[in-house]
């Protein structure tokens, strides 16, 4: 990259991150952190947080343990057995990503409420699943695709040369699995453990529905907002919730940064892995064809609903739901979600493009300073980042701005952490001399960032793209204190559904939610084909 002076472009462009960052990612959560002021002398002194903070911690390592031992099993079966089903259990596997993780609280309250399907309609009786145990049975659920999906990775890219090696030696499959599979993965179980006590930690939905009087660190927060109106009290429980956060993911950084774990080499192999016992083969199938029907019946429990009178209890069929769901001021809802996930994804997807390039590739002074605020919000808490939006831009000087758009830079910059390091990992596997060779030939930094490296960048562009936009369509804690009633999303209408125990209608927005975010990234995936086909009749 030339220097900046000599190009005002790339100077320009530099300055508009910088700024866009320093407005829309440090200052909501400045703003955060600063409004209580010397109440948090108050706060701390007044010990309401002991008991939310212990519980949340309990409910963190508790949901984290059960959800990342069911993921290794999942990822395991997927890579190292030969177990039928693969394609069906692949799909399973990725179906909570796709829909608000709330929804399995929904389902749960359906299925084992009070007067539940199974807990009331089968065995006839009515126990309260409200508190400690459907919190982690729920966000066991609802959060094992994450653990699953990082620990297939590492698990699918280690060298089964090390492993034949060591059978070869005489070792057999357990001795094989404790000293050499297990411990290459470990990169992948230590950052699926993190990544997951994260996402537990900041879940506010879950707890929200069935967490009862059993009060973690977000539902506190939203409670002081929406039952007293204490903005202060509610800004101090996020920045403790904050602060856990971020220790988690310090230790994220400094685990991925540390020891190496290379087992691939300049030269492909070919290998296979050694064969796993018939034994255990036919138990990886058993326990994922178990999770597989746990998933199933959640999920189906919601379809049924939907498509149901009253459920339970009248299976008449109806679609009176859905056609509650396509009225003007519902449908409205949908479509809301539906342009509010498209235009963040792509805004998001692009801006962070373009600041890894600018990290990645520059080498003017601070950069690092930029990278740090770039990866920063995958710390920070969905509800804390609402509250900084909340709290920054709640101004009457900004009247003027529609929560709309409010919401879709909420999205984009609390998306940004994901594509942004796609494209940084892109970059670093271009070759420097590709872009150099531009630029030696009179093109400017960015023709060539345009011209050079977007073209070969597609991938990190479409991973950007496609996790903007299933969090936005999925997400209920950033938007919960910024929606008005013009600018309802479909998890804010599903969240107030299921809270007026409207199970028929909050069924079907949440299926009809989950439908469009299949529909949408079908015709992503579509349109990607089609390019890539376009391209290589062009060639």
């Amino acid at each position: 990259m030339r220097s900046l002076q000599r190009e005002p472009g790339l100077l320009l462009a530099l300055l508009a991150v910088i700024v866009l960052v320093c407005v829309f990612i440090l200052y909501p959560q400045i703003r955060v952190i600063i409004t209580p002021g010397t109440g948090y002398i108050d706060f701390l002194s007044g010990g309401t947080w002991i008991r939310s903070t212990s519980q949340s911690i309990q409910v963190m390592v508790l949901s984290t343990t059960t959800a990342v031992l069911l993921g290794f099993v999942f990822a395991y079966a997927m890579v190292y057995t030969d177990m039928p089903w693969k394609p069906f259990f692949r799909l399973i596997g990725i179906l909570p990503l796709l829909s608000p993780p709330f929804v399995v609280a929904a389902s749960y309250l359906i299925l084992f409420g009070p007067r539940g399907l199974i807990t009331y309609g089968i065995f006839g009786q009515t126990i309260s699943v409200f508190g400690l145990g459907g919190i982690w049975g729920v966000q066991t659920i609802a959060f094992f695709p994450f653990a699953y999906q990082l620990i297939a990775d590492v698990l699918s890219r280690s060298d089964a040369r090390l492993e034949q090696a060591a059978r070869n030696l005489g070792a057999g499959p357990w001795q094989v699995f404790r000293s050499v599979t297990l411990p290459l993965s470990r990169p992948g179980l230590g950052a699926a453990i993190l990544t997951t006590a994260i996402y537990v930690l900041e879940d506010f939905g879950n707890p929200a529905l069935i967490g009862g009087t059993f009060t973690v660190l977000p539902t506190q927060a939203y409670g002081l907002i929406s039952g007293f109106g204490d903005l202060p009290g509610a800004t101090a429980v996020s920045t403790l919730l904050l602060a856990l956060a971020l220790i988690l993911y310090v230790a994220k950084i400094r685990l991925d940064g540390g020891r190496s774990f290379i087992t691939v080499s300049g030269r492909a192999s070919s290998m296979p892995r050694p064969p796993v016992p018939v034994v255990l083969t036919w138990a990886c199938f058993v326990a994922c064809l178990l999770l597989a029907v746990v998933i199933l019946t959640v999920y189906g429990t919601l379809l049924v609903s939907a498509l149901t009178l009253n459920f339970p209890n009248n299976l008449s069929f109806t679609t009176k739901h859905f056609e509650y769901i396509t009225s003007d001021v519902n449908g409205t809802a949908l479509q809301n979600t539906l342009i509010f996930g498209v235009v963040a994804a792509a805004f998001s997807a692009v801006f962070a493009l373009v600041a890894g390039w600018l990290v990645e590739r520059g080498s003017w002074p601070g950069r690092r300073v930029l990278d740090f605020l770039l990866i920063m919000p995958a710390a920070i808490p969905g509800l804390f980042f609402g509250i900084g939006y909340a709290t920054a831009f709640n101004e009457a000087w900004l009247d003027w701005l529609d929560r709309g758009v409010l919401i879709i830079i909420s999205m984009i910059f609390w998306n940004i952490p994901v594509g942004y390091q796609a494209a940084v990992a892109g970059l670093r596997q271009i070759d420097r001399t590709m872009d150099e060779a531009a630029t030696s030939l009179g093109a400017s930094s960015l023709r060539g960032f345009r011209d050079v490296l977007i073209p070969m960048l597609g991938g990190s562009i479409s991973v950007g793209f496609v996790t903007t936009f299933v969090r936005a369509v999925t997400t209920l804690s950033v938007v919960i204190f910024l929606f008005t009633s013009g600018t309802t999303v479909a998890t804010i209408r599903i969240f107030q559904l299921v809270n007026d125990l409207n199970w028929g209608r909050a069924t079907a927005f949440t299926v009809a939610d989950i439908g469009m975010a299949i529909l949408a990234l079908g015709g992503i995936a579509l349109l990607s084909r089609g390019r890539i086909a376009l391209g290589a009749a062009r060639a």
